[in-house]
């Protein structure tokens, strides 16, 4: 079944085939009447779902009774460009207009090698502290293995300790950073 083609004249809205065929037909209806802003907020099958949810329940309501498929694409479609200006509405309020978004631009934002090195040393100094504070092995032990990705759970194993005492040395760390930090 080819999308394009017209529908049959008959209706049977219980005809899945049918149904998909519109359903097919109105995505890219919908896609070509969102503003190029929206885009990123609006994705047209969501649109064209509620539609259908719509439109399923005037039907049973009885609030129409299509006599063709063209009578029900055209109220489909008229539908989905309710929908869709409801939608620009709410995007275009003044409280959330999508028109005074700005593009976040860190991604394309190189770090100057000044401000890595500064990270570096930040955090060779707060490496430093913590294994110098630290007079358990144990915590030591626990802080490498955290620094490498190992779960508390795999540390746990690897240590010979409860999971729970891992978390408490993870807590202890954790207060210890905060502290030299705050000072």
């Amino acid at each position: 079944m080819n999308p394009d083609e017209p529908m049959p004249r008959g209706l049977d809205f219980n005809n899945s085939d049918e149904i998909i065929r519109l359903l097919k037909r109105l995505v890219p209806f919908a896609l070509v009447r969102i503003d190029k802003l929206l885009v990123s907020k609006l994705d047209p099958e969501d649109i064209i779902q509620s539609v259908f949810g719509n439109f399923y329940e005037a039907l049973q309501k009885g609030s129409f009774k299509p006599a063709s498929w063209e009578e029900m694409w055209f109220l489909l479609a008229k539908m989905t460009l309710y929908k869709i200006s409801a939608k620009k509405s709410f995007f275009y309020n003044q409280t959330r207009d999508v028109r005074l978004e700005k593009p976040i631009e860190t991604a394309n934002e190189v770090p100057s090698d000044q401000s890595i090195a500064e990270e570096k040393l930040i955090l060779e100094e707060s490496l430093d502290f913590i294994l110098k504070t630290l007079e358990d092995e144990s915590k030591k032990k626990s802080f490498l293995l955290t620094l490498r990705g190992h779960s508390p759970k795999e540390i746990a194993e690897e240590l010979g300790l409860s999971k729970r005492t891992v978390e408490r040395f993870r807590s202890d760390i954790r207060d210890l950073l905060t502290t030299a930090m705050n000072s």
